[in-house]
């Protein structure tokens, strides 16, 4: 009866062994395919942001060539921006990643689109510019031919107005600290600049009207809060939101321009700033401006 019951504690015991040593393997690899499932989603996530930050460049330098469709590219700009930002905060489950891939395929359809709409504004852009060109080019033979032909004076009016026109050029908004002496620091940390300025030169053209104008400058918050005054001017069927009215005294020679837009402290905020530039209701510059 003693060795019956040696034998059944050894067989016993030897269960008991096996049994831990399946559990040890089985935890082992259960441990082994988490971290393989975790390492797999990390780098989905990862993937997902490089595809972000290449999109949002393609579209940084299409907002440089200043199209029709700016406004378009900008806003489908920020979209990227914020998902970007957002998913850098993520922890990667199987949940999140599903609705990220189904964003970034919604974010591709709509990069596709905007893509063909900038490509038919390029080709529609170059086919102006070759009719251009050959239409100044019959209107000067057609001068020399008749200076009382209607059309062609009518043509070289609006050339004229064209030229005419005041673009500024070397546009610079950033944020300042304003001391009590009135010499203003230059900064971009949000808690300690007081206030936004922005300058430009307008250059010189003879042709351009001279006396007192003015342009009207707009300044939009991180929040999309227009800075400053936050009044409103109607321009035919268009509304314009602007931060302050930039009255100056032009002569026909080069003139540089610094406004400060008299911001209130609470509307400066960390993150990116437009800043536009309009002359009536048309814009004729326009910037960025990061405050940290």
């Amino acid at each position: 009866m003693a060795t019956t019951d040696n034998r059944l504690y050894k067989i016993l015991f030897a269960l008991a062994v096996l049994l831990l040593i399946a559990l040890g393997t089985y935890t082992y690899r259960t441990h082994h395919e988490n971290e393989s499932i975790k390492t797999a989603l990390s780098s989905e996530k990862n993937e997902i942001e490089l595809q972000l930050e290449r999109l949002e460049a393609e579209y940084v330098q299409e907002i440089e060539k200043g199209t029709a469709i700016t406004i378009d590219l900008e806003a489908a700009r920020e979209r990227i921006t914020r998902l970007k930002d957002s998913v850098k905060r993520l922890e990667p489950n199987v949940a999140i990643l599903a609705r990220l891939r189904k964003e970034l395929v919604k974010i591709k359809d709509e990069r596709e689109v905007l893509a063909s709409r900038v490509y038919i504004l390029e080709r529609e852009n170059t086919e102006l510019e070759r009719v251009k060109d050959s239409t100044l080019q019959a209107l000067n033979e057609e001068m020399l031919a008749s200076s009382e032909k209607s059309a062609t004076i009518d043509q070289l009016n609006e050339n004229m107005e064209r030229a005419a026109g005041l673009i500024p050029t070397n546009f610079k908004p950033s944020g300042v600290i304003l001391r009590s002496s009135g010499k203003q620091i230059e900064n971009d940390r949000a808690r300690r600049v007081d206030d936004v300025k922005v300058c430009f030169t307008l250059p010189q053209n003879a042709l351009a009207t001279t006396g007192v104008q003015s342009f009207y400058l707009q300044v939009i918050n991180p929040d999309n809060n227009v800075l400053g005054l936050k009044k409103k001017e109607q321009f035919g069927d268009q509304e314009l939101t602007y931060s302050k009215v930039v009255s100056f005294n032009y002569k026909g020679q080069e003139l540089d321009i610094c406004e400060l837009v008299d911001a209130n402290e609470d509307d400066i905020i960390k993150g990116t700033y437009r800043i536009n530039l309009y002359n009536n209701g048309i814009r004729v510059s326009s910037g960025e401006m990061t405050l940290r």
